[in-house]
């Protein structure tokens, strides 16, 4: 039986997944420093301590990384003052599982008050009981420790908890933690092997209520 119900942020509530493909590439131009679409895609789900560590090591310099990371986050907050929106169903979907008796947690590589800035742009933080953030953890998504500890949070067993995310290493994540994972993609497609391992791939937040009370 499903107690709680986790949300990824970025990607899945948020459309910032794309305005940060953007950031990424335009700071790398203005810096001079050579990057790609397949470095920024795998910064997805993150933690910052783990996306700087891989821009010291394409980079052979930590400084070089940390002026990229700066200037993408500048650009990025520019960018999200006019440019981010919601995903389709975001609030309806919790409102509908809040309604429904779920508990409902945030389980986001974002840090605290980057999600909190985020959300309450759309007045969606106080819809969350519990709150997940990057800084919480050691070991960043595709390692399993955030959803552990959402789901600690929620005072629920991984097998009680539903996560829902729109990433690989999201996925991942929820899926090696013990919970179960509905997926609504993003920016990229989920490798077979992902989508084999998640209870549902829903092309939006609308179809998730019916989907997580179908578990019981």
């Amino acid at each position: 039986m499903i107690k709680a119900v986790i949300f990824d942020m970025d990607g899945t509530l948020i459309d910032s997944e794309r305005l940060g493909a953007a950031a990424w590439l335009q700071a790398a131009d203005e810096l001079g420093l050579e990057f790609s679409q397949d470095v920024s895609r795998g910064f997805i789900g993150r933690t910052l301590p783990d996306v700087l560590a891989t821009l010291a090591d394409l980079y052979g310099s930590e400084e070089d990384g940390e002026r990229l990371w700066r200037r993408h986050r500048e650009i990025r907050e520019e960018m999200a003052k006019t440019d981010l929106e919601l995903k389709a169903g975001a609030s309806e979907c919790i409102d509908a599982l809040a309604a429904a008796g779920y508990h409902i947690g945030l389980a986001t590589s974002s840090r605290h008050a980057t999600a909190e800035g985020n959300l309450r742009r759309f007045g969606l933080f106080d819809k969350f009981e519990t709150v997940t953030c990057g800084e919480d953890v050691e070991h960043g998504k595709p390692d399993p420790e955030m959803y552990l500890l959402a789901c600690e949070r929620a005072g629920a067993d991984p097998a009680e908890c539903a996560v829902v995310e729109d990433s690989r290493n999201g996925c991942v994540a929820g899926i090696a933690a013990g919970c179960h994972v509905f997926a609504v993609p993003d920016l990229m497609p989920l490798p077979q092997e992902v989508v084999d391992g998640c209870e549902a791939v829903l092309e939006t937040l609308f179809d998730l209520p019916a989907a997580i009370s179908s578990l019981g």
